[in-house]
């Protein structure tokens, strides 16, 4: 079961990182509901238009802004989300999963059924392949 639950990890995040698009710059919020690419301020974009005018030409997405919202706080949370940093996670996640590699050998669950450490490192897989449970791969019994 180990060898199927990591190569679905593996899988998923092969996925995720071939979704984000490369050569992004990191991100940030100045606090007026926009996104901006960094390198770019709060003052090279006009607040008030600047959603009507990406509503009507999102080819201005390269030129500083990444994303308008109604609220601050969704602002420095998309930011927060940056493609750089999900990069970041998703190599933490990897390095997790080939430190599992080579302690377990492919068979954590089998070698120390009542707990132990090689018992909670496959805990700490299948916690994160829990994230992907909408998955139509995902199996129940993978659910920590």
């Amino acid at each position: 079961m180990t060898d199927a639950l990591v190569a679905f990890l593996k899988a998923r995040l092969d996925e995720d990182a071939a979704a984000i698009p490369t050569g992004l710059p990191d991100w940030h919020s100045p606090g007026s509901r926009v996104v901006l690419a960094e390198g770019f301020n709060e003052y090279d974009v006009i607040d008030e238009s600047l959603k009507a005018m990406l509503e009507r030409d999102e080819s201005l997405m390269p030129f500083g802004c990444v994303a308008v919202t109604d609220y601050d706080a969704d602002a420095k949370y998309i930011a927060r989300h940056d493609p750089a940093r999900t990069l970041r996670e998703i190599e933490a996640k990897r390095r997790i999963l080939r430190a599992h590699e080579k302690w377990c050998e492919g068979r954590c669950e089998a070698k120390y059924p009542d707990g132990g450490f090689d018992a909670a490192h496959y805990w700490s897989i299948k916690a994160l392949a829990a994230v992907y449970d909408g998955h139509p791969d995902y199996l129940p019994e993978w659910r920590p």
